[in-house]
């Protein structure tokens, strides 16, 4: 029994509008690509581990949304083939597929839709999967999901919203944005952290200058300058060694693999943190962290 476990990244300050449209409402997330014509019954929730989740008043139905990076849509057809096949995502799904592969209509770009039934938390459910692979790296995952009582009411609905979905072209800018403001001139502090002793994580102190500020240690006790013998020009002669001051580290917020990443450069190479927002929760690389005042910074 074969299943695709999700590699699936997460975004969580998208570009997400909604524009009306009759009985229908346009949602248009330039951080994923994808641009979808909901039921005008499916209001947005907040956000369940990085899916975009709209769901009606009662839950009957709900559609979730999230984009993909690392997965070739040949592989997620292979996955979603024959007895057994089906789509997992980390304990939060469990689809099973149960009739035949269909194409979308979308453009620019390839698309996999096939009928499932299964789990998606607590919940069981009847509802349609649909992999989307745009040429421009537009990469996501659509679920249309239905209490299996409520599948003939809503079955039609379902397939005129898989039939709206296009790939717009993507946009990073204003999630980087958003992000920056969010995080400019605070501290990121980790919240019980399991590690003890040197290996605990440290305060990450994002000055409004695009610098790190690092805590300042306590004053140790005075040492002997260290000493070393240089030629100057008729003798050798013994002078103090001045020790040359470390550059503070620079911060920025790129998107990598679509997903917003705090990078720190101090040093060789860069020390890259994953952002994620879980309701009101920072994660930073999936661990809890708090924000902060910065009272480090100059």
């Amino acid at each position: 029994m074969r299943r695709f476990i999700s590699t699936l990244s997460v975004i969580v300050l998208g570009l997400g509008c909604f524009v009306g449209t009759g009985n229908a409402a346009n949602f248009s997330d330039r951080s994923i690509g994808i641009s979808i014509d909901l039921d005008d019954e499916l209001v947005e929730q907040s956000q369940w581990r990085g899916y975009r989740v709209f769901s009606t008043a009662d839950n009957t139905a709900s559609v979730l949304i999230k984009p993909v990076f690392g997965v070739r849509l040949y592989d997620l057809r292979q996955d979603l083939k024959g007895e057994g096949g089906g789509f997992d995502d980390v304990d939060a799904i469990d689809l099973v597929v149960t009739g035949n592969e269909k194409s979308a209509q979308a453009s620019q770009g390839s698309s996999v839709m096939v009928p499932v039934m299964g789990r998606i938390g607590e919940y069981k459910i009847r509802g349609v999967f649909g992999g989307f692979f745009g040429f421009n790296d537009a990469n996501f995952v659509v679920i249309a999901a239905v209490r299996p009582d409520y599948w003939n009411d809503w079955k039609q609905r379902i397939k005129l919203m898989f039939d709206s979905i296009r790939f717009i072209e993507i946009d990073y800018s204003e999630m980087m944005t958003d992000w920056y403001t969010r995080l400019v001139g605070k501290s990121l502090v980790p919240l019980n952290p399991v590690a003890r002793g040197p290996l605990v994580p440290k305060p990450i102190n994002l000055c409004s200058n695009g610098t790190v500020a690092n805590e300042k240690p306590a004053k140790p006790e005075p040492a002997t300058p260290k000493q070393q013998q240089v030629w100057n020009g008729v003798a050798w002669v013994t002078v103090p060694v001045v020790p040359m001051p470390r550059p503070p580290g620079r911060w920025s917020i790129n998107p990598i693999l679509g997903k917003p990443t705090l990078v720190i450069r101090q040093g060789p190479l860069p020390q890259e943190f994953v952002l994620e927002m879980e309701g009101d929760q920072l994660l930073v690389n999936g661990k809890p962290y708090s924000i902060t005042d910065n009272t480090l910074c100059q």
